[in-house]
């Protein structure tokens, strides 16, 4: 069996490719990205791959869900997982260029790797990248299973109204721009830094490091070697740099070059209507899961005001024959936990579901008469199975999955 950082050094988790230069965009040399290609690969038949690419928070590392490779084979879900500028292997680029760089990038990862069709998963501040893509690149969406999935997104402090965010947005952009060098320091002398939203950061939620991890009795071996190679991930992050945390927190906080919004839509209250558009003109519709945390120190709790305004985002008529949207809140989770701290959710039935949910690709969330006690002594390798398996039509999920529903 190999050794945590032995498995963490598998050539499928640290792939590159180079963006050629196009001086018409600015770019003047290529661009290299580092990304992971893990799971299951149709070698006859790849055009039917079912790929998930993942758009990573802040701190967006290719390696975050990397353990889950070998459950992702048996279900036949390939993932894709891009580190974003200035992060990891992939190439710097600064605030005001990232996301006009992400249009291009990313496209062309997928034509490099014969991919045509996807789903989408994305967590707190990938959430911007995930539905620019969509805006612009609508012939992207797989079109028998378009489906988007949001863990914990990110919103504004001003429809949110969290007073230290606030606080934290009305800082010049230089002082935002320091936040990898807050993080590296954390890492190196207090303890390994894992949150990775930007609420961690900017909002000062110092989570550290992994606590004692609690599993089961019956916790399977798989969750062990997750447990195992998590200090070797963490390792491996802060290694090759972070450097593109800061640009994201400027970017996220809307502080760069002196823009409001984010591309060339602004905010979700004006990017919905469009993409509803953008999808109808494409021929295109698209299922939305929302999975948000219970205890969320940056958006708030459930019936708060930043959740109740991303929810209304999705509410408006002129889309509602194009896109499903559902939400669900995700038990005893908070911000970060609903996509990055697996192996410590090893009781956490919920928070794994809101994660599995995704590489099931279309596995629906049940109604609420399906939904079943929290069975805390349940495991995450059972949960991770249950989802990955709901993208099989001969598939019923009887147990349904703990948490609260809500639909638009």
């Amino acid at each position: 069996m190999a050794s945590p950082r032995e498995y963490v050094n598998d050539p499928r988790f640290t792939r590159i490719f180079d963006l050629p230069p196009d001086a018409t965009r600015g770019r003047s040399k290529p661009f290299r990205i580092a990304y992971a290609d893990y799971g299951y690969r149709n070698e006859a038949l790849p055009e039917q791959d079912n790929v998930l690419l993942f758009f990573g928070s802040l701190m967006g590392s290719r390696l975050i869900h990397i353990a889950k490779d070998e459950l992702a084979k048996v279900h036949k879900v390939r993932v894709i997982n891009p580190d974003r500028p200035g992060i990891g292997g992939t190439d710097a680029a600064d605030a005001e260029h990232r996301m006009g760089l992400w249009l291009d990038a990313i496209p062309a990862l997928l034509d490099h790797l014969g991919i045509k069709h996807i789903s989408v998963a994305c967590h707190s501040c990938g959430v911007i990248y995930a539905l620019d893509l969509m805006l612009h690149h609508p012939e992207l969406l797989h079109p028998e299973r378009p489906y988007l999935a949001i863990g914990a997104p990110w919103i504004l402090p001003v429809h949110t109204g969290s007073t230290a965010l606030r606080a934290a947005q009305s800082l010049p952009a230089g002082i935002i721009g320091q936040t990898d060098k807050m993080a590296r320091l954390i890492n190196n002398h207090v303890g390994p830094l894992v949150g990775t939203s930007i609420g961690l950061i900017l909002g000062l939620v110092a989570k550290l490091s992994p606590p004692s991890h609690h599993v089961s009795e019956n916790a399977s071996g798989e969750a062990s070697f997750e447990d195992q190679i998590w200090p070797a991930i963490v390792e491996r992050m802060y290694a090759e740099g972070v450097r593109g945390i800061a640009d994201d927190a400027v970017l996220v906080m809307q502080k760069h070059g002196g823009k409001v919004g984010w591309s060339n839509w602004g905010d979700y209250d004006t990017l919905v209507p469009r993409l509803a558009e953008v999808l109808r003109a494409a021929g295109r519709r698209l299922k939305v899961d929302v999975f948000y945390a219970e205890n969320d120190h940056l958006i708030g709790s459930e019936n708060s005001k930043g959740r109740r305004w991303f929810d209304d985002c999705w509410g408006v008529p002129q889309g509602s024959d194009i896109i499903s949207f559902h939400c669900m809140t995700v038990n005893r989770a908070d911000h970060d936990e609903i996509w990055m701290q697996l192996s410590i959710l090893s009781s956490n039935v919920a928070a794994i579901t809101a994660i599995m949910a995704t590489l099931a690709l279309v596995a629906p969330i049940p109604d609420s008469t399906a939904i079943a006690r929290d069975t805390a002594s349940e495991q995450v390798l059972e949960i991770w199975l249950v989802l990955l398996q709901a993208h099989d039509v001969t598939f019923m999920l009887h147990d349904g999955m703990p948490g609260k529903r809500g639909e638009t």
